[in-house]
């Protein structure tokens, strides 16, 4: 369920996932979402992005109907509908997450060098001294 349909496989995965792909199981139903949406990553412009979005949310919609145990699905393409517009800004957009994974790396290692915070307060004011820019501050006055 997890693996990618155009990842590398081993025999038996093949044999598995082509089992999961001909099957009516809920499973296979969100294995086949879960590709579908992988598909829009694939597209070259902001027009096809928005297309395949398009054409994704109606097949999702067809494919999970009112099953209770496809619901944290249902859910997932309810929060990809909401952000529709978004999500087609990556195709025009030249931010990127890296910012926010480097301040993540910075914090990550506050926390192992402290050995872990007991007060929360604490680890708070850590992460707001290490992101802050105090050089810039302290270079004002």
């Amino acid at each position: 369920m997890l693996k990618k349909a155009d990842g590398p496989l081993t025999e038996k995965q093949m044999e598995a996932l082509a089992e999961l792909e001909s099957s009516d199981l809920k499973t296979g139903i969100a294995w086949r979402i879960k590709e579908k949406l992988r598909w829009i990553r694939k597209a070259k412009t902001a027009q096809a992005a928005r297309w395949r979005l398009t054409h994704f949310i109606k097949y999702a919609k067809s494919e999970l109907g009112e099953c209770e145990i496809l619901k944290p699905v249902r859910k997932a393409l309810s929060t990809v509908e909401g952000h529709a517009d978004k999500i087609i800004q990556r195709w025009s957009s030249t931010y990127t997450n890296a910012r926010m994974e480097g301040l993540n790396s910075l914090f990550q290692a506050a926390r192992s060098r402290a050995r872990g915070y007991r007060n929360t307060g604490t680890f708070l004011m850590m992460i707001y001294m290490i992101a802050s820019p105090v050089a810039d501050l302290l270079k004002s006055i």
